[in-house]
């Protein structure tokens, strides 16, 4: 779910977006690389007075609406000072839609991204680097074996676009830099995009050196031997049913996956990542040397700084499938960062809700951008604060915090080293 004021009302909306297993009655996502055959996103008009109606046909939402959804955030993509609405699905990838104001988006996807295919899990909104517009790194499911399938040149007779799009599909996360031109996929995106099977991530400047870094959490079930799913999935099941219940193959498939978790695995024992940035010019994964790899297989995470003390921790949650239950820990930040810091607790400002805000930092030559958004990351939900890492910067000039009305409010040389809340 994604909140936001995205008619500029005065009040909160909603986006619900659904997910619809695969297998589930012996049908499968079809066509699995652009699935729109599951249950019905929903776009919910506030009225103000604790009445929502079905606004998705009449906002031009009903296309697509059918998704596997597992993740969509209300964010300001193009700088226009109202929400757009960002999608991640699995068995497609992402959508954008561009807010055209009076309550009316327009699909932009095909203008906006290059590539825009992936199994797609969840995503975290940031400007990662630093010029003032908002980035996106969306994370979904990379597989060895597709990959080894196309260095082989192996495939199904009939099949051709279902091969030819393994690569795209599996490519893995990717991390998309925002421009006047939509969203660009920069040459550094190959650094962050093969971890695994990914759920749930976030963005923070972990080592407060002014740059931002990734958190993504891998593993899908890891069962009692190294024996794998996935080829499986690759060499037939891509291959067989249709969006259509079907008896004999929900027979086969209830057989052949009764073992997931417990006799055999899929993308099991895989490794969370933290990608250190390095001034931009590439990422780094040394979630060995931090201690927060792990083992087990992880769902959502959530960067906070839990104890307020200037360095964002993480909160990461593994899914354990022999018990069916699932388990939170929470990771205390402990790099001697050296960098200096400031933050921004958001809230509601002259009766106008915080979801959308923006928080802008000048320091010197640095434009940074927060938005406080929703939905993003995996089942979970990042707190309404702004956190920015200034490195050897020692002072601020300013930060300036819009709300989606319009309102400002600007803090001329915030003190650093500490959070600072806007009250009316």
């Amino acid at each position: 779910m994604t909140t936001g004021d995205f008619d500029l009302d005065g009040d909160l909306d909603l986006f619900i977006g659904q997910w619809k297993e695969p297998y589930l009655k012996g049908s499968m996502p079809t066509p699995y690389y652009d699935a729109n055959d599951g249950y019905p996103d929903a776009l919910l008009i506030n009225d103000g007075k604790g009445n929502f109606t079905d606004g998705t046909k009449n906002a031009g939402l009903e296309a697509k609406r059918n998704r596997r959804t597992y993740s969509a955030s209300f964010t300001d993509l193009d700088g226009d000072n109202d929400l757009d609405l960002f999608c991640v699905c699995d068995f497609s990838g992402i959508d954008v839609y561009r807010n055209e104001g009076k309550g009316k988006f327009t699909d932009v996807t095909d203008n906006w991204v290059k590539q825009r295919h992936g199994f797609g899990m969840a995503h975290t909104v940031a400007d990662f680097n630093g010029d003032g517009a908002l980035d996106v790194y969306m994370v979904g499911m990379s597989s060895t074996t597709a990959r080894r399938l196309d260095r082989l040149n192996l495939g199904r007779d009939g099949f051709e676009k279902y091969d030819a799009m393994r690569a795209p599909m599996t490519y893995g996360n990717r991390l998309y830099f925002g421009s006047s031109n939509g969203l660009q996929q920069p040459a550094l995106s190959d650094d962050v995009a093969r971890t695994g099977w990914s759920w749930g991530t976030g963005s923070a400047d972990f080592d407060n050196d002014g740059d931002l870094d990734l958190y993504v959490a891998n593993g899908h079930l890891s069962g009692n031997s190294a024996l794998d799913y996935c080829t499986r999935f690759w060499c037939h099941d891509v291959y067989t049913g249709t969006s259509m219940p079907n008896q004999t193959l929900d027979t086969f498939f209830s057989g052949k996956l009764s073992g997931l978790g417990s006799n055999y695995s899929w993308n099991g024992f895989e490794h969370n990542h933290l990608f250190l940035n390095k001034q931009n010019s590439g990422f780094h994964n040394v979630a060995f040397l931090l201690g927060t790899a792990f083992e087990f297989d992880a769902r959502a995470a959530v960067t906070a700084d839990i104890d307020v003390d200037g360095r964002n921790d993480l909160l990461v949650v593994q899914y354990d499938s022999h018990a069916k239950q699932q388990r939170l820990f929470v990771m205390k930040n402990q790099i001697p960062a050296k960098g200096n810091w400031v933050g921004l607790h958001i809230t509601d400002f002259a009766g106008q809700p915080a979801n959308g805000a923006t928080v802008q930092l000048f320091a010197g030559k640095r434009r940074d951008i927060f938005q406080l958004v929703t939905g993003d990351s995996f089942t979970a939900q990042h707190p309404s604060t702004a956190h920015f890492g200034l490195g050897e910067n020692g002072s601020v000039d300013k930060l300036v915090i819009r709300w989606p009305s319009g309102k400002t409010k600007t803090l001329d040389q915030p003190a650093t080293g500490k959070y600072h809340t806007v009250t009316p």
